[in-house]
């Protein structure tokens, strides 16, 4: 039997923000943050999450949700969810836990087992951003568990792996048996409105690839459709698009460049200020002094 998931391990670690993530086969993560806030701004695959300590918001556009340590929830897949993983009030560095669901995982563990899966979906499930969970031995015990391989720096095998995955499923099966139309609902999402889509997600970390299956398409019919409505590469038209709004912020506003450049979806200050000065002929520095006298 040929697993469906390849061993890998990875640390990253940015000391000048305080952010550290171990990441396991590409299905388990396990985020530090001691400092500054770490923002995400997609959830491409259903995922069990488990906050160890420290807070965590969740920003949709309709609401935010806060959350704090011993939370556990489901986010559901295919969704734009801003995540803000930061100490808390009192100090206490974020560490959370998230497990992914993936959807070929999914699918071979339907078929595999004697799984019932209700007939009628629950809108306010199906179509919720997040599922706060109750608190119950079946998932601190599974969480506690998990992290013990953080800490030892040793993680468990690929077998063992997968038995801790079907031991997510089973126990968000046993906690909301609603769940099973959400996590076995193998259905790609439909081609929607390509312009809108743009327009309110141009500040997020997506590649060409990722605003493609967002939008419903493959990325050659992305390409084309993209073109025909903006006449310009999706690439030039997101940094035209980020910068507009960082000119705006800082015209409007006097807001200063370091404060911004996350905010608009540059991924470093340098890009962002070698970006502006191509575009508009000065530093970004120098509109914000301009603007102050």
């Amino acid at each position: 039997m040929i697993s469906l998931l390849s061993i890998s391990k990875e640390k990253h670690m940015d000391t000048q923000s305080g952010v550290m993530i171990y990441n396991y086969m590409d299905t388990f993560f396990c985020c530090h943050v001691n400092k500054d806030k770490l923002c995400e701004d997609r959830v491409n695959e259903h995922m069990l999450v488990y906050i160890c300590s420290g807070e965590l918001t969740l920003i949709s556009k309709e609401k935010r949700y806060y959350l704090k340590k011993g939370d556990a929830f489901f986010l559901n897949r295919n969704h734009m969810l801003r995540k803000i993983k930061q100490p808390s009030s009192r100090g206490e560095p974020f560490k959370g836990l998230f497990l992914q669901l993936r959807m070929p995982f999914l699918k071979t563990m339907l078929a595999g087992n004697n799984i019932t899966v209700p007939l009628v979906t629950i809108p306010a499930v199906s179509k919720a951003h997040y599922i706060l969970l109750e608190k119950h031995p079946f998932l601190s015990g599974l969480f506690t568990s998990l992290e013990q391989y953080f800490g030892a720096q040793q993680y468990p095998s690929r077998d063992l792996m997968e038995v801790k995955l079907k031991e997510a499923v089973f126990a968000l099966l046993q906690l909301k048996p609603e769940l099973g139309t959400v996590l076995f609902d193998f259905a790609e999402p439909w081609k929607i409105d390509l312009a809108d889509f743009i327009n309110h997600n141009y500040k997020c970390d997506m590649s060409i690839e990722e605003f493609a299956h967002y939008t419903g398409r493959s990325l050659s019919t992305f390409k084309k459709d993209f073109y025909t409505i903006f006449q310009i590469t999706l690439g030039r038209w997101l940094i035209k698009r980020r910068l507009e709004e960082a000119k705006a912020l800082m015209d409007k506003e006097g807001r200063k460049p370091a404060d911004i450049y996350l905010e608009v979806g540059f991924k470093n200050l340098s890009h962002f200020s070698t970006a502006f000065k191509k575009e508009y002929g000065l530093p970004p520095s120098a509109l914000v002094n301009s603007t102050a006298m």
